[in-house]
């Protein structure tokens, strides 16, 4: 189940990244530019996405594992009724504010239009997105991560066909159409099998199986709302910066905007599979956390921080060997490919070296969620954006765009000293708490020697 998350997260990134190079070489700069400046509000969208999955998923899981079939399939139906019905609200305001939230992110006045246009084709696709989300997370309820991961590869593959056939004759429409297509049809897909799935399930007589429930739907609010809120604060930092990206670009051209969309895409993919990676040691940390096995999550720790900086390292050398070919990948020959070509090597190769920083953090936070520190790990998440976000209008401000890049670098640099202090303060990692236990999770002393 591991490795087809892995792969799916990696597949998807890839899809991302092939779908942005469509739009860079085949469409122009301008298109690159609409979907960059539109990257940070899609995410936000994303955020609403990712909580409903996670939220479906929890409570489903839960009634899977206490064999009440009528209420897994009670949330089913509940969860897909309310995420429907809040999807088609944000479509109408999102489409009724499309141009004025653009407006006020200071999108380059020569992508303004083909960021509306990519960004209310977006709108309309929302509902399929999230649902298929949902279905998703049902399905993983379930026990199942193939029938989504073959979802994704089919909707990837599809969505990167049509990216090629539709992009040159309707530009950065096409590619928003595409995407709309593929995620409608996988969204189909998925609801089909999904109510095949949930048929079988078979309710005892005295159960009753309701269309919606108004607990039920408290309790996926609940559930999801903290997975959205996370995310969403991320996606709000990001689009800070992305409003800082646009000033420069105003001042500078539009070569700074696609420069960095290029760049973030290629960083981002580094990022997202160390993160991916990551979860593993989460859940190897949570598995031995219950049981007692504290000195197998250190050793754990060191195990996965030694594989997870060979990772590190390659991305980091094909960053800085390979930047020039990578961002050109993006870019077609414009009035500002200089001036985007020179801003996303400069990014990129600002940045590369700290993929071995960010991978100890990364890593650390992963061992402080599996100890039950979500809260250190929320403070470690939020400060390294915080920091980020405020370094980029600090260091801009004397460097230009150059700051960017190291806005990340001092800003990953920082969130993994405070990563690392949580790390340092677990309790249970702590020498004399790891000496009550055995190898095996038993305690080596009674309880009253404890208290004593």
């Amino acid at each position: 189940m591991y490795c087809r998350c892995f792969g799916g997260a990696v597949f998807q990134q890839l899809y991302t990244l092939a779908d942005t190079i469509i739009a860079g070489r085949f469409a122009g700069q301008t298109a690159l530019t609409a979907i960059g400046a539109s990257n940070s509000i899609v995410n936000i969208l994303m955020a609403f996405a990712l909580g409903a999955n996670a939220g479906c998923a929890v409570l489903a899981a839960r009634y899977f594992g206490q064999k009440d079939n009528a209420k897994v399939k009670t949330t089913i139906y509940t969860a897909l009724i309310a995420f429907a019905v809040f999807s088609a609200v944000l479509l109408v305001a999102g489409v009724l504010t499309c141009r004025v939230t653009l407006y006020a992110l200071k999108t380059p006045g020569e992508a303004m239009n083909e960021s509306v246009t990519y960004l209310n084709i977006y709108y309309f696709g929302l509902p399929s997105l999230m649902l298929y989300n949902l279905g998703t997370g049902i399905f993983s309820a379930l026990g199942d991560s193939k029938t989504p991961f073959l979802f994704l590869v089919f909707s990837s593959v599809t969505n990167i066909v049509l990216d090629y056939y539709m992009v040159q004759p309707w530009g950065v429409a096409g590619v928003a159409w595409a995407t709309f297509i593929a995620q409608g049809a996988a969204c189909i897909l998925t609801l089909i099998f999904v109510f095949l799935r949930a048929r079988k399930l078979m309710a005892e007589k005295k159960e009753e199986v309701r269309a919606f429930s108004g607990t039920i739907l408290k309790s996926l609010i609940l559930l999801s709302l903290p997975v959205i809120l996370q995310n969403s604060f991320v996606s709000v930092g990001n689009l800070f910066i992305q409003i800082r990206i646009n000033e420069l670009a105003q001042a500078q051209g539009i070569g700074i905007t696609s420069g960095f969309a290029a760049g973030f895409k290629v960083i981002v993919f580094g990022v997202t599979c160390l993160c991916v990676y990551a979860n593993g040691l989460t859940n190897f940390t949570s598995q031995n956390y219950g049981a007692h096995k504290f000195q197998r999550i250190k050793s754990g720790f060191r195990a996965s921080l030694v594989i997870s900086t060979v990772l590190a390292a390659v991305f980091a050398a094909v960053c800085l060997l390979c930047a020039k070919p990578l961002i050109g990948l993006f870019m077609s020959q414009e009035e500002d490919y200089a001036l985007a070509l020179q801003s996303g090597i400069a990014y990129v190769t600002t940045i590369a070296p700290f993929y071995f920083i960010v991978n100890i953090k990364i890593n650390a936070d992963a061992v402080v969620r599996g100890c039950n520190g979500n809260v250190g790990f929320m403070v470690s998440t939020f400060s390294d954006l915080i920091l980020r976000v405020v370094f980029v209008f600090i260091l801009t401000s004397c460097l230009g765009f150059a700051g960017v890049g190291w806005a990340w670098a001092v800003g990953w640099t920082l969130g993994t000293v405070i990563g690392l202090s949580f790390y340092f303060f677990i309790p249970c990692l702590k020498k004399k708490n790891m000496n009550l236990y055995d190898e095996d999770g038993n305690l080596k002393i009674s309880e009253q020697n404890m208290i004593a």
